[in-house]
């Protein structure tokens, strides 16, 4: 059962709190989205399920405390109506991917619910309706369509040989925005003689807290640990920095939100390119040989970051890794820009592995060669099979070096 008075005193503070920080949408409509200030002050918000406790605070550095439980929305007439009008609220979503929601306000109202629309509306309110210039209510919990995750179908129905993801999306972008469209109507006479509208919209930092939110704790199939990656605060969440003009691709995010998490990862490129590039020059001067002590050439191979930073939906369609680490902005994955299985590459590669091995304390990261999502093996690193050119396995199967800062916590 719903205690009225104290959501009236849950109104008044809020009210009291929000305002001293944050513009209303529209000047007749005052409006409290949020108890975290930041996402109240730019008028945003994040859905915070009932009975969850999720750590917010993503970098490694973070002082992670537990996401505050969601409070209501409130939209607030700024002047009391006069007593012979009646009120009519309307509130609307267009995404059909989210609920409808959950009214506080003691009026009633009906709803309506199309396959991709929801619409509540409430009854004309007389002026004997307590608090009838007030509008209450909590949206209702966003549905994460996959409540386990694992390998799944993916483009053309075919069997994807990992990732899967929920496919609400495309991989690349993000969630359909969550907005509610309020409008008040005030009636005079059977007519609408003043008619306000609001839209409260969730932001691009409040779409990616979003859907770590909706990946949190999600069941992991097989092997592995559940999901408990904790929720970024939107200070964690800023717009890419500048790139080396050194290196080839992305700038450091995978997402198209033109945001990303930057947990070190731009400084930890910056240090594998300098060291790559200063290898490569040594290299030049000084001979290469490989396992048959044959001279190699040295080609003049850029990097290409290939991957950074990654939004929790761009991850599950992408990886297995529930938890990785890219989701915390803290790693990213570099190819050296040669056609795959090239000796060019196998030499880019080789000269990279060892930039890092020899400058570890600079660098104070981890990295791995992967192919096809798989660290290589350590007797890659000795064996030379196929092709038969002196290089060892590990550096002609290769397809990117993943790298990452050191954490301590999980």
């Amino acid at each position: 059962m719903i205690h009225y008075g104290l959501i009236l005193g849950v109104i008044s503070y809020t009210l009291l709190v929000a305002h001293a920080t944050a513009e209303p949408h529209q000047r007749h409509l005052k409006v409290t989205t949020s108890t975290d200030r930041d996402s109240n002050a730019a008028q945003s918000f994040i859905v915070v399920p009932a009975g969850k406790i999720i750590p917010e605070g993503i970098t490694k550095d973070s002082n992670t405390k537990n996401l505050a439980l969601q409070i209501p929305f409130i939209v607030q007439l700024s002047e009391k109506p006069d007593d012979d009008t009646l009120l009519q609220w309307t509130v609307s979503t267009s995404s059909k991917y989210y609920g409808g929601i959950n009214l506080l306000s003691k009026f009633k109202g009906t709803k309506t619910k199309s396959q991709t629309t929801y619409t509540w509306q409430s009854r004309m309110l007389e002026p004997s309706i307590f608090e009838r210039h007030i509008l209450v209510f909590n949206p209702q919990s966003i549905n994460h369509d996959t409540s386990v995750y694992k390998k799944g179908k993916g483009r053309n129905n075919k069997r994807q040989r990992y990732g899967g993801g929920t496919r609400l999306i495309d991989d690349k972008k993000y969630n359909p925005r969550l907005s509610y469209d309020v409008t008040l109507d005030i009636i005079k006479n059977k007519k609408t003689i003043n008619s306000f509208n609001t839209i409260i919209r969730m932001d691009n930092k409040d779409m990616i807290r979003q859907e770590y939110i909706n990946h949190y704790e999600i069941t992991r199939y097989g092997l592995g640990e559940n999901g408990n990656l904790p929720i970024p605060k939107r200070s964690e969440i800023s717009e890419p920095p500048a790139k080396s003009d050194k290196i080839l691709g992305n700038a450091l995010t995978e997402s198209e939100y033109g945001l990303l998490i930057n947990d070190g990862i731009s400084k930890l490129t910056i240090k594998i390119v300098n060291a790559y590039e200063a290898k490569k020059a040594f290299y030049k001067k000084n001979k290469l040989v490989n396992l048959d002590n044959k001279r190699l050439e040295i080609p003049d191979s850029q990097l290409w970051l290939s991957g950074g930073w990654r939004n929790p939906e761009r991850n599950e369609w992408y990886s297995n890794a529930l938890n990785g680490i890219h989701q915390r902005g803290g790693a990213v994955d570099i190819i050296i820009n040669e056609p795959p299985g090239h000796i060019n590459a196998s030499i880019g590669y080789w000269i990279l592995w060892q930039a890092l091995e020899d400058n570890k304390n600079a660098i104070d990261g981890f990295w791995q060669l992967e192919t096809n999502g798989r660290p290589m093996r350590t007797d890659e690193f000795r064996i030379d099979i196929e092709p038969q050119n002196g290089i060892p396995d590990a550096f002609d199967k290769a397809d990117h070096l993943h790298a990452n800062i050191k954490y301590t916590t999980p």
